[in-house]
């Protein structure tokens, strides 16, 4: 196996710090490199490490700019950090490369939440949902807003 398929095997396990270590490996020999940072950083953020993940994902984005986990993953940070015009911005740009990519309508939906804007929540919702990023807890905030708009 290559050393991103070890990385993402560890990673797949939970295998945190091992993760990080084989995504090393796999950087280094230029396999999948955005990705390679990118989940490197997911790994760093689960280990609470922040601003290590930070630094991932923007350098996933310098490795590719149209890497739509990375600018996810930003978009997550700041969401998380209530800088939701920067969240906004990530996520918009994410579609804006994929239209289809179901953790960004996802998170967009969550972001309207936190908003208020339960409407564009809802319909972001839908939009993961048709695309199946967590499809099942998508659902389910669905069939709580329309219980709670009846």
């Amino acid at each position: 196996m290559t050393a991103f398929a070890n990385a993402m095997a560890a990673y797949e396990r939970g295998a945190f710090v091992q993760a990080i270590e084989l995504f090393d490996s796999a950087i280094a020999a230029d396999e999948q490199p955005a990705q390679s940072l990118c989940k490197r950083g997911v790994c760093r953020l689960r280990l609470g490490d922040r601003v290590g993940a930070e630094r991932d994902f923007r350098a996933a984005l310098a490795a590719d700019d149209r890497c739509v986990s990375a600018m996810v993953d930003l978009g997550n940070l700041a969401l998380e950090s209530h800088e939701f015009e920067e969240a906004h911005i990530y996520y918009r740009r994410a579609l804006s490369i994929d239209e289809t990519y179901a953790f960004a309508h996802y998170n967009l939906g969550i972001l309207h939440r936190k908003l208020g804007n339960v409407g564009a929540s809802v319909a972001e919702l839908r939009l993961a949902a048709k695309y199946e990023a967590a499809p099942t807890t998508a659902r389910k905030r669905l069939s709580f807003w329309k219980r709670r708009s009846k």
